[in-house]
């Protein structure tokens, strides 16, 4: 990637980013831009863009050139990613509220800590939205993707080994006795069996847990 789309503007950042959204939605019209865009100086900026060499302009239309796009990916995956983490790990029940922090932090996240991120999720395809994630040289360089690395301890393969990631009871009580257990962020564990019950070891002691208990641990898997 060019050192200098590093230095893109959020606004440059945000119309590239609507420009590949809109176009995975078939669409390319200006006017539809300009109406779901939130920039408010959005002929300055289009025009800035298009001087740039990140779109060009046809009639009432626009597209990404070759480095337009490599920009709008950028924010994608970083938008997306996000999403995931709010979602698939920390479980944050508001939609709205997971869209506009991922909107914050796609443009500040540098690009190692955006594969650091990606390899923690398992380098997903798609987002909660089920729209794809624009893959990142983390991918690239694996032959396969594997699953999710991240999941709650009730979605393990028995006899699979994880370290605890973090633990998100709806009950508070919950919690203070899980943690008795030994069941904490950094705890190495040992899934047994599922059924019946979720049968977990934790160093040298063995716990059965309720499915909708075991839900709640999010489990990262040792490889």
């Amino acid at each position: 990637m060019r050192h200098d789309l590093d230095l893109a503007d959020q606004d440059l950042e945000e119309i590239a980013e609507a420009v590949l959204t809109m176009a995975e939605q078939g669409r390319d019209r200006l006017a539809d831009l300009r109406q779901a865009s939130r920039v408010e100086a959005f002929d300055e900026v289009i025009q800035r863009m298009t001087l740039s060499g990140l779109v060009e302009v046809s009639g009432d239309r626009a597209r990404l050139t070759e480095m337009g796009r490599v920009l709008a990916e950028r924010q994608v995956r970083r938008h997306r990613l996000a999403e995931m983490l709010f979602t698939a790990v920390l479980e944050v029940p508001d939609d709205r509220a997971v869209d506009r922090t991922a909107c914050v932090m796609e443009h500040v996240l540098d690009a190692a800590t955006t594969d650091s991120v990606c390899a923690f999720l398992g380098h997903p395809r798609h987002c909660p939205h089920g729209k794809p994630i624009p893959a990142g040289a983390c991918c690239r360089s694996l032959e396969e993707r594997p699953r999710l690395l991240v999941q709650p301890l009730s979605a393990m393969p028995p006899g699979q080994d994880g370290r605890v990631v973090h633990v998100v009871p709806r009950d508070g009580q919950r919690l203070m006795r899980l943690s008795a257990l030994g069941l904490v962020p950094g705890a190495h564990v040992h899934l047994q069996q599922k059924r019946p019950a979720v049968v977990v070891r934790v160093g040298e002691t063995t716990l059965a847990l309720e499915p909708d208990v075991a839900a709640e641990i999010y489990v990262k898997r040792d490889a």
